[in-house]
C-alpha cells in the first residue's frame, strides 16, 4: 500500500534520533557503572589538557613519596646501626677506666680484650648492614659490603698480612735491634752525659728536648740528624733533689718524659740517680739510670705507642693514602721507611667506595621538585675508623705473664685507647653523622607533609574533571528514557501510517 513521502521521511529523522539517544544512554549508563565521565581524553574535551598536566603533579607526587620512604627506612637502619657503634665505642672506652685488671685470661690477654675483640666483630657486622641490597655504610659502592670480617683484619687472609703483622713487624722496626727505640746507649765522657738516636727516620724514639735544674750545668741540643743531645755539668756536683728532664717522642705522637732525680740514699729510689764523690762520677751514674730509663720505656710506653701508630698505618687510609708497612722482608729492627701496601700484600679493612668527596654526597635522593637530601655514609668516616681501629688494637696486642713489663705496657695501652675513644675536640663524633644523616629525614618528612597538603587538593581538581555526579547521571537517564520512549511510540505510529489511513 502507498505511503505518504514526508511521513516517511519524517519516521526516518524519528529513527536516527532514536539510535543517538540509545547511543547517549549508553554512554550514561557507562558513567554510572564507571563513575567517569568519560573513558579517554578526547571525551574530555578543553579539560583533557589540565587533566593532564594535574595527572603528571600526582604521579610525581606519588613518585616522592616512594623515595621518601626509602629515605625513612634507610636513615632509620643507619641511625639503629650508628647508635649500637657508638655503645660499643663507649662500653670498650669505661673499659679501659683505672684500675685495669690485668689479670691474662686466654692466649696472652685480658678480659678487656676479649670484649674488645668481640665488640669489634659486631662493628664490623654492623657497619655491613643492608637494605634490601644495598649496603648502608658502603659509601657510593652500595653493592659492596663496607669492611672485611674481624678475622681477616685481625689475622690476615690468603697472604694478605692482617693488623697483628702489622704491629709485630712495627715493633721490631721501632725497638730497634737492642731494645733502646733506636737510641744509643747514653754515654758519659769525663763529666758530659750525652744521649744521640741511631738513625734518622720514622721509627724508634726521637729526643724531643732535655733541661736539668742543676747548678752550673749546661745543655745542649736536641740538635743534628739524626739528634743528640748532652748535659755538661760543668764540674759541680748536683744537689739533692737535682733534676734531669729527658722529654722522647714516641712513635704514635705521644710524648714521655724521663726525669731522673739526685739522691744520695741507699737503696736508690726508683728514677734517681746516685750523686757521686766527683762531678765525673755522677756524669756516669747519670748515664747509667738514664740507660735504665730508656730501656723500660721501651719495653712499656714504646710498645703500645708502636702498637697504636702500627693500628694508624693499617686503618688512615683513602683513596689517595694508602696503607703503610715497614719497608723491607726483615730484620725489620734495621728499617729506615714506611712503604705503601698493596691489595695483596696487606688486609684492605674498608672495602666500600673510597672517594675523597662528602660522603653524604654518595647516597641522594630527590624528595621534591627542587630538594636533593644527601643521606650516604662511609664506613672509613674519621669517627667510624677511629672506633674500629682502636678495638681493634686492644685486640690483637698480646702479653706474657712472665714479663715483669707487660702490666705497664698494657696500661700505656689502654691509656692510648681510652683517650682516643673520648670526645677530644676537632673530632668527628659518631653522634655528628648520625645528626647530619638525620637532617636528610627531616627534610623528607617535611615534604611528605607538603606532599600530603597538596595531593588531596590536586586529587580534588582531577575528580571534578573525570568523575560523573551519579544523581546528575540518573536523572539524565531518566529523562532520556522517557524521551526515547515518546519517540518509540511515534515512531511506531508513523511506521504504520499510509495514504488511505491518512486520508480516512
Amino acid at each position: 500500500m502507498p505511503s505518504i513521502s514526508g511521513l516517511t521521511s519524517t519516521a526516518f529523522m524519528q529513527a536516527q534520533m532514536l539510535i543517538d539517544m540509545q547511543k547517549q544512554m549508553n554512554d550514561l549508563s557507562l558513567q554510572l557503572s564507571s563513575g567517569k565521565i568519560t573513558q579517554n581524553y578526547a571525551g574530555l574535551g578543553i579539560d583533557r589538557g589540565l587533566d593532564v598536566n594535574v595527572r603528571g603533579a600526582i604521579s610525581r607526587l606519588n613518585s616522592y613519596q616512594d623515595v621518601i620512604t626509602t629515605v625513612n627506612t634507610r636513615v632509620q637502619l643507619q641511625t639503629t646501626s650508628l647508635e649500637r657503634l657508638r655503645t660499643l665505642q663507649a662500653d670498650t672506652r669505661s673499659n679501659m677506666l683505672a684500675p685495669v685488671d690485668f689479670t691474662l685470661v686466654a692466649n696472652g690477654q685480658t678480659n678487656v680484650q676479649i670484649q674488645a675483640a668481640n665488640s669489634l666483630a659486631e662493628s664490623l657486622d654492623v657497619l655491613n648492614q643492608q637494605a634490601g641490597d644495598t649496603y648502608l655504610f658502603s659509601g657510593g659502592a652500595t653493592n659492596t659490603p663496607a669492611v672485611d670480617s674481624s678475622d681477616h683484619i685481625l689475622n690476615g687472609n690468603a697472604g694478605a698480612a692482617g693488623l697483628k703483622q702489622v704491629i709485630a713487624e712495627r715493633l721490631e722496626a721501632d725497638e730497634g735491634a737492642d731494645g733502646r727505640g733506636r737510641l744509643n746507649q747514653p754515654t758519659a765522657t769525663g763529666d758530659t752525659v750525652s744521649l744521640s738516636e741511631q738513625a734518622s727516620g720514622p721509627f724508634g724514639m726521637k729526643i724531643a728536648g732535655i733541661s736539668t735544674t742543676i747548678a752550673g750545668a749546661g745543655v745542649t741540643g736536641p740538635a743534628g740528624s739524626p739528634a743528640s743531645a748532652s748535659v755538661d755539668l760543668a764540674g759541680n756536683n748536683p744537689q739533692e733533689g737535682d733534676q734531669i728532664i729527658v722529654q722522647l717522642n714516641l712513635p704514635d705522637g705521644t710524648q714521655k718524659s724521663i726525669t731522673l732525680t739526685a739522691s744520695s740514699e741507699t737503696p736508690l729510689p726508683d728514677g734517681s740517680f746516685a750523686i757521686g764523690a766527683t762531678a765525673d762520677d755522677t756524669a756516669a751514674n747519670i748515664a747509667n739510670a738514664l740507660d735504665s730509663q730508656i730501656q723500660l720505656t721501651g719495653n712499656t710506653d714504646l710498645k703500645a705507642a708502636s702498637a697504636m701508630e702500627a693500628a694508624n698505618n693499617f686503618f688512615d687510609t683513602d683513596a689517595d693514602h694508602p696503607a703503610q708497612r715497614v719497608a723491607g722482608t726483615g730484620p725489620f729492627y734495621n728499617a729506615t721507611s714506611l712503604r705503601d701496601a698493596t691489595d695483596t700484600d696487606t688486609v684492605q679493612w674498608y672495602t666500600g667506595d673510597d672517594g675523597t668527596n662528602d660522603p653524604r654526597g654518595t647516597m641522594t635522593a630527590r624528595i621534591d621538585d627542587s630538594i636533593t637530601v644527601g643521606y650516604g655514609v662511609r664506613g672509613n668516616e674519621e669517627a667510624i675508623r677511629n672506633a674500629v681501629k682502636n678495638m681493634a688494637v686492644l685486640a690483637s696486642v698480646t702479653y706474657s705473664g712472665s714479663d715483669p713489663n707487660g702490666k705497664n705496657s698494657f696500661i700505656a695501652l689502654t691509656q692510648r685507647v681510652g683517650n682516643n675513644l673520648s670526645s677530644n675536640p676537632g673530632q668527628q663524633q659518631i653522634a655528628a653523622i648520625e645528626t647530619q644523616i638525620a637532617g636528610a629525614n627531616v627534610a623528607a618528612k617535611a615534604s611528605q607533609d607538603r606532599i600530603n597538603d597538596n595531593k588531596p587538593i590536586l586529587q580534588g581538581v582531577l575528580d571534578g574533571i573525570e568523575n560523573a555526579d551519579p544523581n546528575e547521571v540518573g536523572v539524565k537517564l531518566l529523562a532520556l528514557q522517557t524521551q526515547i520512549q515518546a519517540s518509540l511510540q511515534t515512531t511506531a505510529m508513523l511506521s504504520k501510517l499510509s495514504l488511505v489511513n491518512f486520508l480516512s
